[in-house]
């Protein structure tokens, strides 16, 4: 199941777009952030348009399949409470697996329960730029502190 909080900040982060766009690292997206598949014609995925109930549930299957591949993750295990959880879950919908394989420093610190090492990890990268200050402190902070503001 979905946590609630999860998904309101995914929902607030990503927002919803009904018509396919690149997103900063210029893959196709559309809805809540769902990649689409590398498009084989020269305008790509311009113009592609879906319905809201679509979207949904591919937030839904997105989502559920971020959380399966998460709770497999050594690092998954320290963190303590669901809010840490939930960071770890929303960091790998919005990067994907082999993006946060990446992340040695970051995810050692995890695993040691390193909270402030992770924290400064995740803004000291490339990730944090791309997806701006407020995703990317929300995200951290959740590291930090282990709790919801």
């Amino acid at each position: 199941m979905i946590d609630p909080h999860l998904l309101a900040d995914i929902k607030s982060a990503e927002g919803c777009k009904l018509t396919a766009y690149k997103d900063t690292n210029g893959f196709w997206t559309i809805g809540w952030g769902h990649l689409l598949p590398k498009p084989c014609t020269p305008e790509g995925w311009a113009g592609y348009t879906v319905t809201q109930p679509v979207v949904d549930n591919w937030l839904n299957e997105d989502l559920t399949r971020s959380q399966n591949y998460t709770v497999k993750l050594p690092e998954y295990a320290s963190c303590d409470t669901v809010c840490r959880q939930n960071a770890l879950i929303e960091l790998l919908f919005n990067m994907g697996p082999g993006t946060w394989q990446n992340f040695h420093v970051t995810r050692a610190a995890i695993q040691a329960k390193n909270w402030k090492g992770a924290h400064d990890g995740l803004l000291s990268s490339a990730w944090a730029t791309q997806v701006g200050p407020h995703r990317s402190q929300r995200i951290a902070d959740y590291f930090l502190t282990g709790q919801y503001p």
